[in-house]
């Protein structure tokens, strides 16, 4: 559920639609809508329609794997066979309730006999909108109880990808070992020419592809991330001095304090990393090394998030 509730969030933050907001519009309180986000509160099919409604999508957007501009891309990381074996079960249950054979179920959808066969053996892997509706009206069924139904398969096809992906890590990379512990790889996202990610979960991690892996001694968070440092508005003569290409780690879990770096997340701004000066009355100013590039000065309340600096990897 975890998943979906996350495809909702950033969703709604796109829309610049807040939790209390979409909550309203679909009949749950903030605290409801908060679970619902964390993955800690189902989805059934008639709220997953209300706050598809809410969104302005169809209830499939939340099951497709998107592009950087929000448009479906092909799944390359999950076993669509899998995925489709499983709709043409459901299909084919539904069929045989009815009475149905493949031909009658055919010449209702404008199909041939073969295709429903090849439905229903997870061969096609592409249905139109337009056979999904005659489908769901020849066998009498919604299209929200087909989306429900492949919930807890898609999420359960993500676990699978993101332990094969950690397999891969730990394979390739190992697991160091220090003082009888081991100290987990931290993920490095993006790339200098991308720039910095602008999708997070709600853990404040970023949402996109793992580029590298770093060691930190002693840092225990599970959230820690890396990534690749962006221009030369944090670099100057003395020290500290970040240059474009340097690593920096940064740990969700360790408190924020006056003139700490930091990776900060401003509304209608794009993700930077800067100095944090916390000024009166309730503002940050978000201040680079480079004096040649002006600072960023903010209401508090401006402020989405701010993740702290605890390490910093120079280039050669």
């Amino acid at each position: 559920m975890a998943d979906i509730g996350l495809e909702i969030r950033i969703l709604r933050e796109k829309k610049q639609m807040t939790s209390k907001e979409l909550a309203e519009k679909v009949g749950l309180s903030q605290s409801q809508m908060s679970r619902l986000e964390k993955g800690q509160r189902r989805i059934d099919a008639k709220m997953l329609e209300r706050i598809s409604t809410a969104l302005g999508v169809s209830p499939s957007y939340f099951f497709e794997k998107r592009g950087e501009k929000g448009n479906a891309a092909t799944v390359e990381d999950i076993d669509l066979r899998h995925l489709t074996l499983d709709i043409g079960k459901i299909i084919r249950q539904r069929r045989r309730q009815l009475h149905l054979t493949p031909e009658e179920l055919s010449d209702k959808i404008g199909r041939t006999a073969p295709y429903i066969r090849a439905l229903e053996e997870g061969e096609i892997e592409y249905l139109s909108p337009e056979t999904v509706a005659k489908l769901t009206k020849a066998l009498k069924l919604s299209p929200f109880e087909l989306f429900d139904a492949q919930q807890q398969i898609v999420s359960d096809l993500k676990r699978q990808v993101v332990r094969l992906k950690q397999a891969h890590t730990e394979s390739t990379l190992g697991q160091v070992e220090a003082s009888g512990t081991k100290r987990k790889p931290i993920p490095i996202f993006g790339s200098i020419a991308s720039g910095y990610p602008t999708e997070f979960t709600l853990e404040g991690v970023p949402i996109g592809e793992i580029e590298d892996y770093a060691f930190v001694p002693k840092l225990e968070d599970e959230n820690a991330f890396g990534l690749f440092c962006i221009g030369n508005e944090m670099e100057q003569q003395g020290s500290p001095s970040f240059k474009e290409g340097d690593i920096l780690i940064f740990s969700p879990k360790a408190e924020v304090r006056n003139r700490d770096f930091v990776f900060a997340r401003v509304r209608g701004e794009r993700p930077l990393f800067r100095q944090i000066f916390y000024e009166a009355p309730a503002k940050v100013r978000l201040q680079p090394l480079n004096y040649n590039h002006p600072p960023l000065i903010v209401f508090s309340s401006e402020v989405v998030s701010n993740v702290r600096l605890i390490a910093h990897i120079s280039r050669l």
